[in-house]
């Protein structure tokens, strides 16, 4: 069984971030897919929560464990490492080199690996067995993303028979990003089939907000242009057999598919954008407004808005109508 952590809020605690914001996220990320939510002792307190079995606690000292009546786990890097079971200890392996040493660390019941950024780079296999083979079952990987691969190396843990991982959404704190995890996991192991990821595009607007910066349009899962088709031929072969051209539909992460039309259009992306704004294409000039269209495009450098492309529709109405 996959046990995913989602470390995002331990990653905010350094923000200034309103009550109500703070709680929207709680709620979201709870519904976001991840198994536990680990948040920062503050976080816990400050919103006065009610203890649960899905919150982790991140804590300074393992002393301030006993201060969280009902909270069954914590987590904890500083003074050393600790035997406690429901403290788990974070141990920083900046690469692989680094193996070697954590033989020291056998007795421990529960740890979380975090970093070996460069893992892909070698025969990671043997890496993620070393690491069963000195902590068993207890172990939770949490990859750094320095080399933009963390995502890739979560995924292989878990493929490799690992069962614990921690990640972030979008990647924050250089985590594994949690949208990526997930929905790798889906398509490859078939993690939650039934589960609905709705919630990430909202997850990414209060994320945005408090970084102060979008996600790149492009950024996997989560970026909003990527089920954005402008090629007439994609269009069409989309239309037909998506599964062929997309590896999860759009809706199961509270998106949309948008076709864009532009230079690379032909007269079936036409037709079928006409249709998605309720316009009758038998009464348009179809093949002068896709000349028009290619020609402003090439132009403007880029697809046509939908805004533009009605208006250019209105001019190429068929006479009479």
């Amino acid at each position: 069984m996959i046990r995913i952590t989602d470390t995002t809020l331990s990653c905010l605690e350094n923000f200034d971030i309103e009550e109500a914001k703070l709680r929207e996220l709680l709620s979201l990320l709870l519904l976001s897919g991840a198994n536990v939510i680990e948040m920062p002792a503050l976080f816990f307190e400050r919103l006065e929560l009610a203890p649960s079995p899905r919150y982790m606690l991140r804590i300074e000292n393992p002393e301030e464990a006993g201060r969280f009546k009902g909270i069954s786990r914590f987590i904890c890097r500083k003074n050393g490492f600790f035997h406690s079971l429901p403290i788990i200890s974070e141990i920083q392996v900046n690469d692989v080199k680094e193996i070697n040493f954590l033989s020291r660390y056998e007795n421990l019941r529960n740890v979380r690996i975090t970093g070996l950024d460069d893992v892909l780079c070698h025969n990671y296999e043997s890496v993620f067995k070393n690491l069963r083979k000195h902590f068993g079952d207890k172990v939770e990987f949490c990859p750094e993303n320095t080399f933009s691969c963390a995502a890739a190396a979560a995924l292989e843990w878990a493929v490799s028979g690992g069962t614990d991982l921690a990640a972030s959404f979008g990647g924050i704190g250089n985590k594994a990003p949690l949208e990526e995890v997930l929905i790798s996991l889906r398509v490859a192991k078939r993690f939650k089939p039934n589960a609905s990821y709705e919630v990430f595009p909202r997850i990414a607007e209060i994320m945005e907000e408090l970084l102060g910066e979008r996600y790149p349009g492009n950024k996997a899962v989560i970026g909003a242009a990527i089920f954005d088709v402008e090629s007439g031929i994609h269009i069409d072969g989309i239309l037909k057999k998506p599964e062929m051209y997309e590896p999860f539909p759009p809706e199961l992460v509270g998106r949309r598919r948008r076709f864009i039309i532009g230079k690379h259009s032909g007269k079936k992306a036409i037709r079928t954008k006409l249709l998605e704004h309720g316009i009758d294409p038998n009464n348009i000039r179809i093949a002068e407004l896709l000349e028009e269209v290619r020609a402003q495009s090439v132009k403007r450098l880029s697809g046509i808005p939908d805004e533009e492309f009605l208006k250019l529709s209105e001019f190429f109405r068929r006479r009479g109508e």
